[in-house]
């Protein structure tokens, strides 16, 4: 009886090998590949989607990545790089699974994903990359929609986010190098490489150095939703900068609501989100010092 037992389960063992081992086998692609073969830089168009419905779309313009949906304003180019490696230059490996529940269950599926990634190119080629899961820090499963083979790539699906704030070049509103800045209470011009109040007097170095400090590294975490910018519309802002730089003139209005910080620059017809740190910081300069005052 025990043989008979063994015999069966052999039996059993070799269907199962003979049923799935072919299927994991035939998926092992070359390793050495990349999961698209497009070539990034052919890429012109960038639509990502998640399981909530949100989408967003990237073009890329002779100036750059730009977010139709905000007016066309600049992309964070290395975000795009990133990713854009991850999909079409990153060598996957081995497939970690090929089959069909496997689809489901690392949430790489026509129906079930994380991200939904689709390029295109100036040919009119589209190609489409679903992000699932991750199996570890800074690595997502990842398929092409059409092949089974699931891959794991260094990458994660939160730096692809399906919104335009999320792909927003976080330096868009930074004054490099301002030439006139002025304030509530105080107008600084620059001469040469000396700066100076509207009473010629000199402004304290330190002050002036966290003035010119914020504007160089002022970025800004997203865009206000349409009911922060409906209240942001009918608020004083808290404080306003005027910087002037061989590229024009800005007008920047920095504002407060419900224990959030926002800003405005007048080219934009956005409210921006920044940080505590970058709107405090030019909250509250010192005006005496700025003057030229002890």
């Amino acid at each position: 009886m025990i043989r008979v037992l063994l015999l069966i389960l052999m039996i059993q063992c070799a269907i199962t090998a003979a049923v799935y081992w072919p299927q994991e086998h035939l998926a092992a692609e070359n390793p050495g590949e990349a999961l698209l073969s497009v070539a990034a830089e052919t890429v012109t168009r960038i639509s990502i989607a998640d399981a909530q419905g949100a989408e967003v779309e990237l073009l890329r313009t002779p100036a750059g990545w730009t977010l139709p949906e905000l007016a066309g304003l600049s992309a964070d180019s290395a975000q795009v790089d990133r990713l854009l490696k991850a999909i079409t230059e990153v060598r996957h490996g081995f497939p970690v699974a090929s089959s069909v529940p496997a689809r489901q269950r690392f949430e790489v599926a026509d129906y079930h994903y994380q991200r939904r990634i689709r390029l295109s190119t100036a040919e009119g080629e589209e190609s489409t990359v679903f992000l699932g899961t991750a199996p570890a820090f800074q690595q997502v499963h990842a398929r092409h929609a059409n092949r089974d083979p699931i891959y794991s790539l260094p990458f994660s699906a939160f730096d692809a986010p399906a919104n335009a704030g999320g792909w927003l070049d976080r330096t868009l509103l930074r004054v490099a190098d301002p030439q006139r800045v002025r304030g509530d209470g105080f107008q600084l011009t620059r001469e040469g490489n000396r700066w100076q109040s509207a009473t010629g007097a000199s402004p304290e170095p330190r002050e002036l150095e966290a003035l010119l400090l914020g504007l160089a590294n002022l970025q800004v975490d997203g865009v206000a939703d349409e009911d922060q910018r409906r209240q942001l519309s009918a608020r004083q802002p808290a404080f306003s900068l005027a910087t002037g730089d061989a590229e024009g003139e800005r007008q920047l209005a920095f504002y407060t609501l419900e224990d959030k910080q926002f800003v405005r620059d007048a080219r934009y017809d956005l409210f921006f989100t920044l940080s505590a740190y970058d709107f405090d910081r030019l909250r509250t300069l010192d005006v005496d010092r700025l003057n030229g005052g002890p």
